[in-house]
Formats: C-alpha cells, structure tokens, sequence
C-alpha cells in the first residue's frame, strides 16, 4: 500500500470518527450528504446506522437506496465492492473484499451478523507467519432478490444465484442454485422455494 493510499484511509477514518456517532435521523442525512461523494460510484439515498464502518471508499460503488445498518462493515481497502439497489446488510454484519472482488445484485436483504470474505489467507509455505502470505484473491457473486439469514458466513469463490435463500447460520462454500433454500455447516440444498417447508415430528 503506498503512502498516498494509507494518508487516504486516515483521512476516512477521521471522517467517520467524525460523523458515525451522531444517532438518529439528524445523524442518518449527515452521512448521506457527506459519505456519498467519497464512494466510487451511486450512493443515492443511502442509509446509514450509528457505527458503521466503511474502508475504502474509492473501491466501493453503490446502488439506489442502500441500507447499512447499525455497526455494520464493508472493507475495500485492497479489494473492490459493488452493491445493487436496495441492499440491506443488517447489524454487525460484515463484507470484507480483501484483495478479491465481492458484487451483489438488486433486491439482496443480508441479516445481522453475517459474515462475506472475498479472499482467504494463503497458508501454504511453513516458513513465513501465515500472517505474512497475503491472500489468495478470488470473488464473490450474490444475484438479485437473495436473502441471507442471521449469522450465515459467505466464504470465497462462492456464487449465490438469483432467488436463493441461505439459512441462519450456515457457512456457504461452494456455489447456491437459483430459486432454492440451503442450510447447514457447509450449507447444503434443503428444497426448492415454493414448496413447504417439512414439518417437524410432534413431541409426545
């Protein structure tokens, strides 16, 4: 990273000391007005929470009506991010593009807590810390009208195609066919959407 570059994450840093802890709607038209001609691109009628983290301002772009929740967090200071329209990452959730690309289509709700990495540690050589490998880069691809429940970790190289739900708390680690309901560690299809969900056995 070269000097200019991290002179530039300081001065985001000071901007969101500034500005990320006013609370309320007063708090919420501030960071609209100021955050958006930072962003690569878009940002119209972004909504922001109390504590949202936000690195890398040059490598995101924005849709139309982006919700970022309170305490929430998009990392792109090595990667590049590019959200939809009508984006909502909810509370503590988390996409962190790490020398990868991460895009995210329109219509895309991601609940609290979730967790989307673009890349992973390169951990192969045994005389370097893993600390010191980098990372390997890759991409993330979520399509339109997805929904991804609380807790769920999104790993590298995955795409979610369009109209997938992903369940609470599943770790998702290879590709998520369109239309179709997955969970579990690692995610796996529980059925196509559209038709009822199983009922559970009655207790005794």
């Amino acid at each position: 990273m070269t000097l200019q570059e991290r002179l530039w994450l300081q001065g985001e840093e000071a901007w969101r000391c500034l500005l990320g802890w006013i609370p309320g709607g007063p708090g919420a038209l501030l960071r609209r007005l100021l955050y958006g001609p930072f962003f690569q691109a878009g940002g119209s009628g972004l909504r922001t929470g109390v504590g949202v983290v936000i690195q890398g301002f040059r490598h995101i772009s924005l849709g139309r009506h982006v919700g970022l929740n309170r305490h929430s967090s998009l990392y792109a200071a090595r990667g590049r991010i590019r959200l939809g329209n009508r984006v909502f990452l909810g509370d503590f959730s988390s996409i962190n593009a790490n020398d990868a690309e991460i895009s995210i289509g329109d219509n895309v709700a991601i609940g609290p807590m979730v967790l989307i990495q673009g890349a992973n540690h390169v951990f192969d050589r045994l005389d370097l810390p893993i600390a010191d490998q980098g990372h390997a880069p890759s991409r993330v691809i979520i399509e339109d009208n997805v929904w991804i429940a609380a807790r769920a970790t999104i790993l590298p190289g995955v795409r979610i195609h369009s109209g997938a739900v992903v369940a609470a708390g599943a770790v998702v680690t290879r590709d998520v066919p369109a239309d179709c309901v997955v969970a579990g560690v690692p995610a796996r299809v529980l059925r196509p959407r559209g038709l009822p969900a199983p009922r559970l056995p009655e207790r005794p």
